[in-house]
């Protein structure tokens, strides 16, 4: 069985991906993500020996984020048919023909609130006065760390292709975004973190 947690919702997702994982007992659990894959470690745990009479987990995070080498052969292991479950994490919306490849899987998408793209989008100049307006909303349906997630993600984006604003702009005011989070995380913001990363986004906005 496959079970896949996916959608532009990361937050709420990765949690249900998580309370997922947790509940699991009474099996062997092998938890790895797109950074730590080893294909050996793989093959060993779903066709070496167990410590339990139930079925092998194998929970995976941002399993559609490695190369397609390594995922050709990884989704080889996932169609063995020895009795192993898989769960997976993505950290975005699968497309459609990344869904083709595991058919018979149970999906759950995660849709974020509409309002942070509009949001995002109004991320422009002379938009100050729509921008102020939903980030407004934003603030006060306690959606400030999403927005500021998939902030970090647009930015990332624009400096990879042509971008609307000065690319020198652009990566400065990404840079001090990760900045403010490292801040505000930490404990070492002076100001509220609404109003530091309203201030942070002005050059954008004027």
């Amino acid at each position: 069985m496959i079970t896949i947690f996916h959608g532009d919702n990361p937050s709420e997702s990765r949690q249900a991906f998580l309370e997922f994982i947790n509940q699991i007992s009474g099996c062997d659990l092998l938890r790895l993500d797109s950074k730590s894959l080893d294909l050996d470690q793989i093959n060993n745990f779903i066709n070496g020996g167990s410590l339990f009479p139930g079925a092998k987990v194998l929970a995976f995070e941002n399993f559609f984020s490695v190369a397609k080498p390594n995922l050709d052969k990884l989704t080889k292991f996932f169609f063995n048919p020895k009795s192993i479950e898989i769960v997976l994490w993505q950290d975005k919306t699968l497309s459609a023909t990344q869904t083709k490849i595991f058919p018979k899987a149970k999906y759950f998408c995660f849709k974020a609130d509409n309002r942070i793209f509009a949001c995002l989008n109004a991320i422009k100049p002379h938009q100050l006065r729509t921008f102020n307006r939903l980030y407004d909303q934003i603030i006060n349906n306690d959606l400030f760390d999403l927005f500021l997630y998939l902030l970090k993600s647009q930015f990332r984006r624009q400096l990879q292709t042509s971008s609307k604003y000065d690319p020198t702009l652009t990566q400065k005011t990404y840079l001090q975004t990760i900045e403010l989070e490292y801040q505000y995380k930490t404990g070492q913001l002076s100001l509220p973190r609404e109003i530091a990363l309203k201030r942070v986004l002005l050059p954008l906005l004027k």
